[in-house]
């Protein structure tokens, strides 16, 4: 029985100090992340945090700072400079079925961007959130914001208390936004938006894979209705490859006595090379543009692209069609470029092939619209419908399965192969260097010109040689 008590006791005063020592530790995490985070350079990311202020506690931390939103890519000097905030927030330690801590935070504009914030929202304080760190440690918080109501100029702006979610991980970056109407009203524009949602669940955000969504039940305008709009992507990677699909769904569309409905239009990329792809996201992330990597940083982005080329990929439109009370649409395309020989020349004649098909019916294929594409031999006719489809492989095109000339075809793909090598090269292409090279001397030329042309004056009285010339001109036309 002693030792039973003994155990208990032990078992007891184990759990009690794990408990005890889990605040401390919580603490100290979060104490370490928001220092680590304002020692990060203002080069190295949008998002500064700066002036911080923490208060580190057993059970619960307190503090400020400002963080600065700017776009550093941006050549805006504005964007650059970007927005200040004043975040204060609370962060409890005590551990919980949720997780470790627990946070409270407001974000309070600064600056001119402080009025504008007050006159819209009705307070400097609009912006507010509640979260958590599970326990592996992915940071979760909602976001609020509350009804926005403006009136300036002759025009206005009110939208309904709009609320999110927020999510960042190690590699996952999840974001949701919800606002359910919203109208703006002025001389030149009315528009009333009703039920707008956006969502965004990255598992990879380096390699961009996961899913996005943007919805609205309906858009209404002076000149058009929207109803049942739908824009998503999904993007999954696969045995080192990424498929990327963005589906486009628009159920109605009103415009003055024409509508449409259904309208679909599903696009596709398929096969990249994961890896490459996410060498260039972190390159040009990095360094913002090409003029701004470094020498090392060229190269390895020429090798990317020649990797990702060389591995191939496609294009498609997998989805296109849409209704109207007299006719529809329907049709597809695919370009697709075949793997080759990572050190091997590019050479897209070759390596190329595209297909696809439309199909017009009722009064979309308009009598002249099928007479025309009968005479010139790319539709086929069949009652009220017309139809055409193509397909392009080793240099040969054909039309409604009847070979044409595919010349024209042929020098873009040679032009393509030869921009294509000019990068991988790290050198200007010569067709854009002849360009350059001419357009100076073609400035210089028409400078010229304009200063040596004389000053317009008087007309002179005309010389007895001008005098016969204008006769003859005059003369009725004769055979010479």
């Amino acid at each position: 029985m002693k030792t039973s008590m003994k155990l208990t006791a032990a078992g007891g005063a184990l759990v009690l100090g794990a408990t005890a020592a889990i605040p401390a530790w919580t603490s100290r995490q979060v104490d370490e992340q928001l220092h680590a985070w304002a020692q990060i350079p203002a080069h190295q990311s949008d998002a500064q945090l700066r002036n911080l202020q923490h208060h580190a506690g057993f059970l619960s931390s307190s503090g400020s700072a400002e963080l600065v939103l700017r776009s550093r890519c941006s050549a805006d000097a504005e964007e650059q400079t970007g927005m200040v905030v004043q975040v204060n927030y609370q962060v409890s330690h005590l551990p919980r079925l949720a997780g470790v801590n627990a946070f409270e935070w407001q974000v309070k504009p600064q600056g001119e961007a402080a009025q504008a914030f007050k006159a819209l929202f009705g307070t400097e304080n609009a912006l507010t959130g509640q979260g958590h760190v599970t326990w592996s440690r992915q940071v979760q918080s909602n976001i609020s914001l509350p009804a926005m109501s403006l009136a300036q100029g002759g025009g206005s702006i009110e939208a309904s208390p709009s609320r999110g979610a927020l999510m960042v991980g190690d590699k996952r970056v999840a974001f949701s936004w919800q606002i359910d109407d919203a109208q703006l009203r002025s001389s030149d524009v009315v528009a009333k938006l009703e039920g707008m949602n956006f969502s965004m669940d990255l598992d990879n955000w380096q390699r961009g894979t996961g899913d996005a969504a943007f919805k609205v039940r309906s858009i209404s305008t002076r000149e058009a209705t929207l109803e049942g709009l739908s824009i998503e992507s999904r993007t999954q990677e696969r045995d080192g490859r990424l498929d990327s699909v963005v589906r486009n769904h628009l159920d109605r569309l009103q415009a003055g006595k024409q509508e449409l409905k259904n309208l679909a239009f599903d696009v596709a990329m398929k096969g990249m090379h994961a890896d490459s792809v996410e060498k260039l996201t972190k390159l040009f992330s990095q360094s913002c543009s090409v003029e701004r990597m470094t020498q090392a940083e060229r190269q390895t982005m020429r090798d990317a692209v020649r990797t990702l080329l060389s591995q191939g990929m496609s294009l498609q439109i997998e989805k296109l069609k849409g209704e109207s009370a007299q006719g529809s649409l329907e049709g597809d395309f695919t370009v697709s470029l075949k793997p080759s020989q990572q050190g091997g020349a590019i050479q897209m004649a070759e390596l190329l092939t595209s297909s696809g098909h439309v199909s017009l019916r009722g009064d979309l294929a308009s009598p002249d619209l099928r007479q025309m594409a009968t005479a010139m031999g790319w539709g086929q006719v069949q009652q009220d419908s017309l139809a055409s489809s193509f397909q392009y492989e080793r240099g040969q095109l054909k039309v409604l399965d009847r070979v044409i000339d595919a010349t024209a075809v042929q020098k873009m793909l040679a032009l393509a192969d030869t921009v294509i090598l000019a990068v991988l090269e790290d050198r200007v292409p010569e067709v854009l260097a002849a360009q350059k090279d001419s357009a100076p001397q073609d400035e210089m030329e028409a400078e010229e010109a304009i200063s040596t042309e004389p000053e317009s004056e008087a007309p002179d009285e005309p010389t007895e040689s001008e005098a016969a010339q204008d006769d003859a001109n005059e003369a009725p036309d004769r055979s010479v």
